[in-house]
């Protein structure tokens, strides 16, 4: 089975701005994800979880997360943290769609796990889009 995956319109802007190591850090679980998929994640170094299992059971960041099919990787940024016997963590993670558990993941947005005020941080519907396809007009993708 193929893995594929891709980036969400704005994640492709602002990735290629970002500092190499992020960059980096992004590369690797697109390369793991694409050897291995998602069926299996003792293949990954950082804990990947649902972004819904951070936010409050019935609260509307729970349902969007939910709905929208949000998880997130721990990425080693600025490095892991092995406090759990399982799984390494970090201050940042990737957040990516993974519909249906599927063969096809959308990578949205790299941000802080938990904002300064402590509140866990979900991507704004602004990150979800797809990039338009290259053999697309513009104009037509954004209709």
């Amino acid at each position: 089975m193929a893995f594929t995956w891709e980036f969400s319109a704005l994640f492709a802007k602002e990735f290629a701005n970002f500092p190499t190591d992020q960059q980096d850090a992004v590369l690797d679980f697109t390369a793991t994800f694409a050897a291995h998929g998602l069926a299996d994640f003792t293949k990954y170094t950082g804990k990947i979880t649902p972004t819904w299992n951070g936010a409050t059971v019935g609260s509307a960041q729970h349902a969007y997360a939910k709905a929208n099919d949000l998880w997130h990787y721990h990425l080693g940024l600025p490095h892991y943290n092995y406090v759990h016997g399982k799984y390494a963590t970090s201050d940042w993670v990737l957040h990516f769609q993974w519909p249906s558990k599927g063969s096809h993941i959308r990578l949205v947005d790299v941000c802080y796990h938990k904002m300064a005020t402590g509140a866990f941080y979900v991507p704004g519907r602004k990150y979800l889009a797809a990039a338009p396809d290259p053999g697309e007009p513009e104009e037509a993708a954004t209709k």
